[in-house]
């Protein structure tokens, strides 16, 4: 008996999953240019149709109709199914770590979609929404206040603040030894907004750890370029919040 017990539980946590990852393509795709989440209801950015809600069923839709819009027959990205796939995933493993843990739970519950999407959007559009990075203050601010003491929410303030501050000041000196923006505001709000979450050691750690990765995803990506796309001034711009977030 409990052994089906776990097991709807595992369906019903993957499934939520799903729906928040189907959510999270909504943020990915509008919040970069300025559209509303919440309407238009979803619809083919193509015909506009509007998708009906048999054919918005996370990952088994896009399955049944072939990647396509069933009315105009538009080729769907497939970064749609992948990101609820991913997030349905997450979601079931978060619960099987955490499930004696309810407050870790729901806070990985909730940063899991924030990131992904953070990730997706800076490596496709090159910005981070300021909505999602206040998200994370409000978060670790939030979690703080509900399982610790209020001097803990100081700390985590301090933390964000001193997080931010190292970025901003990093972002001054490579503008003037470059001549053009080593960090984006995005960049800066985020990391503040890692700092709430995590605390004063645990974003410091989160900015040393992202830096060697960064570097060492800098340098992939200059000979990639140069050696497969064949750029001779290959630029080695990248989007970094993928390299904090990993971190």
């Amino acid at each position: 008996m409990q052994a089906h017990i776990n097991i709807f539980w595992d369906i019903f946590v993957f499934a939520v999953g799903a729906c928040v990852g189907s959510f999270t393509n909504v943020l990915i795709h509008r919040l970069p240019r300025r559209e509303s989440i919440i309407k238009p209801p979803s619809h083919c950015p193509k015909c506009g149709a509007k998708i009906k809600f048999y054919d918005n069923i996370p990952i088994i839709s896009y399955i049944i109709l072939g990647g396509k819009c069933r009315n105009c027959g538009e080729p769907i990205s497939i970064r749609y199914p992948l990101v609820e796939l991913l997030l349905a995933v997450s979601y079931l493993l978060i619960f099987e770590f955490y499930k004696s843990e309810p407050i870790e739970m729901i806070t990985f519950f909730v940063v899991a979609p924030i990131f992904v999407a953070i990730t997706i959007i800076d490596i496709t559009h090159w910005k981070i929404p300021d909505e999602l990075s206040i998200a994370l203050f409000i978060l670790g601010f939030t979690v703080s206040a509900v399982v610790s003491e209020w001097g803990e929410v100081v700390e985590k303030l301090i933390a964000a603040i001193i997080a931010s501050s190292i970025f901003w000041i990093l972002a001054v000196m490579g503008k003037k030894a470059f001549g053009k923006d080593a960090l984006g505001e995005g960049d800066i709000i985020l990391v503040g907004g890692i700092g709430a979450l995590v605390g004063i050691l645990g974003v410091l750690e989160v900015i040393v750890i992202s830096a060697v990765i960064g570097l060492v995803g800098g340098i992939i990506t200059i000979i990639f370029r140069k050696t497969v796309l064949g750029q001779k001034t290959a630029s080695s711009a990248i989007p970094y919040a993928p390299f904090l977030i990993t971190a």
